[in-house]
């Protein structure tokens, strides 16, 4: 069969753009993007489409000359075919310096945003994008190498909803090959742009296809990228599967952005990721992908964790634990307002007014203090350590360079920027981080761990209370919630 016969049976087989009045096609002006173009233009000529189509192209200002050229062809070809387009420029490189982030990754973040914004703006139900099968290969292998799990193996998905609304997102050449793509525009005549950053090796999909891929292909497995579509194609069918389990599960252990721990642990653990993504969806459904190591935070917080232990996730996303549930709740944690450095009196309540920070510390008999109302009231800002390991006068100071602890539960000293490192905190976050010292030494690393040389032990006789608050949150880990309880 044609390419033309191909694609046009995908699309009347999954329904792509049944019911669709209008169609938004990203317009790249590569081959895949003038290919697609291409053949939804004939399929609405040959009334085997009901559909308005509408273009979209976006400039993202990376490759000067290049990047306007792209967009002048990408206008001209519209107009050949007599479909409208939307032109845009976005400066990626200027976003990427304010929010950090791979340029690949913030260049796809506001394509998906503009290509979103006009399907809005035209009344448009569809947007179609021109990823092919081969996209899939290298979208699989990429996953592979950087670690995934079922959810990644599936790859791209032939049809989502954008997040947070209506408008779906189809990729109708997903189980085209380029090469039948670019035969296509061979026959049709057709010209199209070659991205020239396709071929810089400082990206990591560049060099998987361009590298890796060649590699697997002539020494291990001719049919390498056969064997990854089969792969995608079988993740999809059990992804789905889980999904109709999670369905069920979540009758009886997902209320809102709540989830019920004596539910969530009678469920099999391949649907608890799952459980998750459905109680965060009630909370924020245009919030950051977690990855694995979030996922297992949210579960040890769940199965193991105490009441009132917190956790931080992208997004500003926080999990409560309570008694008997995980509650997620939207809240950007922020730092404050200024550097911090500053005394604090013990007993009592310090204020730095001009980073907004104020902090309060008591003491008292260990026989005083009523663990459990403690637990069930704290935050990650909320404390209790030895007060005679932790001797000496007490600051609260921004972390410095070459500031070192020993994190609760390690065996050696680390420095705190590698306990950072380790948890994966932004650079951009770290200025906001506070630290508590006594006599010198690192007490706390507020809102995360404390020292393990402070923590309360059956031989400790007078615990001291720490607090922190700040008129803006601080920024906290996307990790565990240590406590100061042996």
């Amino acid at each position: 069969m044609s390419l033309y016969s191909d694609v046009l049976k995908l699309i009347q087989r999954h329904r792509l753009l049944s019911g669709a009045r209008a169609v938004v096609v990203g317009l790249s002006g590569g081959p895949d993007s003038v290919c697609l173009l291409d053949l939804l233009a004939l399929m609405l000529e040959r009334g085997e489409l009901d559909a308005a189509l509408h273009a979209a192209h976006l400039n993202h200002g990376l490759r000067g000359e290049e990047s306007n050229a792209d967009e002048r062809f990408a206008r001209e070809l519209a107009e050949s075919m007599a479909v409208p387009i939307t032109v845009d420029a976005r400066d990626v490189g200027a976003v990427r310096a304010a929010e950090g982030g791979s340029i690949e990754e913030v260049a796809r973040r506001e394509r998906y945003a503009f290509l979103a914004s006009v399907a809005e703006s035209v009344g448009a139900d569809v947007v179609a994008v021109g990823h092919h099968a081969d996209d899939q290969i290298e979208t699989v292998l990429h996953r592979l190498v950087r670690g995934t799990g079922l959810r990644g193996l599936r790859g791209m998905a032939l049809s989502r909803l954008m997040g947070g609304s209506a408008v779906r997102l189809v990729r109708p050449l997903l189980t085209s090959r380029r090469a039948d793509i670019l035969a296509h525009l061979g026959e049709r005549g057709l010209a199209s742009r070659e991205d020239s950053s396709n071929a810089d090796a400082a990206f990591t999909r560049n060099r998987i296809r361009g590298e890796l891929l060649p590699l697997l292909e002539s020494e291990y497995n001719r049919g390498i990228g056969e064997a990854l579509l089969r792969l995608a194609r079988s993740a999809t069918d059990a992804y789905e599967l889980l999904l109709d389990v999670a369905h069920t599960a979540a009758v009886d252990c997902v209320a809102g952005g709540t989830i019920s721990v004596a539910g969530f642990g009678m469920v099999h653990g391949a649907v608890r990721a799952l459980l998750i993504d459905r109680a965060l969806e009630m909370v924020d459904p245009l919030r950051p992908q977690l990855d694995a190591a979030h996922y297992e935070a949210v579960v040890d917080l769940a199965l193991e964790g105490r009441p009132g232990a917190r956790l931080d996730l992208p997004g500003g996303i926080v999990a409560l634990r309570s008694r008997d549930a995980v509650s997620f709740e939207k809240g950007p944690p922020e730092g404050p307002s200024a550097s911090v450095h500053v005394e604090l009196e013990c007993p009592g309540e310090t204020t730095d007014p001009a980073a907004g920070v104020t902090a309060a510390a008591e003491v008292f008999a260990r026989s005083e203090l009523d663990f459990d109302a403690f637990l069930a009231a704290k935050t990650r800002y909320d404390e209790v350590v030895d007060a005679d390991a932790a001797a000496g006068r007490l600051v609260l100071r921004s972390v410095e360079d070459g500031d070192r602890f020993r994190p609760l539960g390690l065996d050696g000293s680390k420095k705190v920027g590698d306990f950072l490192t380790d948890l994966k905190v932004p650079m951009a976050d770290r200025p906001s981080i506070l630290i508590v010292t006594a006599g010198g030494r690192p007490v706390w690393l507020v809102g995360h761990r404390i020292d393990e040389r402070v923590k309360i032990t059956d031989d400790t006789k007078r615990v001291m209370k720490l607090s922190v608050r700040v008129s803006k949150r601080i920024t906290t880990i996307e990790g565990h919630a240590g406590n100061g309880i042996a």
